[in-house]
């Protein structure tokens, strides 16, 4: 009788301990898939910059969006982006993906010195921007990346 009693507590610590680990390995999981996500969905927003010009192709002299450019479809710019929140987010091809909505795309824009990238500078006075998307997921910080874009005129 007490060993039976014996195997019965070791089968069940044994079956304990599995259960634990079954469960960190889901949330691990979940973890897992919620920051290729965000990294899928800052990754959009990279793609979607190598198709706009660094400077306004109107030339006009302004940081962020010009008269007219009331919409994603009509930004033409870099920095057209600067201070921009997509919730919904969207896509490279500026499509809003509906099915997320509870996804957050925040830009940042900001011009640095081509020679200490660390180094912000007044909007517009370098031929050098820093653009970082933080990807929220029902409000917090899934995940942040940043590049460097450079004018290719300059």
């Amino acid at each position: 009788m007490i060993e039976a009693a014996l195997v019965t507590v070791i089968i069940g610590v044994g079956v304990m301990a599995m259960m634990q680990l079954l469960a960190a390995g889901t949330v691990q999981n979940g973890a897992g898939a919620k920051l290729t996500t965000g990294l899928a969905m800052a990754g959009n927003i990279r793609e979607l910059t190598l198709d706009l010009a660094f400077t306004d192709p109107d030339q006009t002299a302004s940081w962020g969006t010009e008269s007219g450019e009331t919409a994603v479809d009509t930004y033409d710019d870099l920095d057209d982006l600067d201070g921009k929140t997509f919730s919904p987010p969207i896509d490279a091809r500026r499509q809003s993906i509906a099915s997320q909505p509870e996804w957050t795309q925040v830009i940042a824009v900001q011009c640095v010195d081509p020679d200490l990238i660390t180094t912000t500078v007044p909007d517009g006075s370098s031929p050098m921007a820093r653009v970082t998307v933080t990807v929220l997921c029902g409000g917090q910080e899934v995940c942040k990346t940043s590049w460097l874009a450079v004018d290719p005129d300059n």
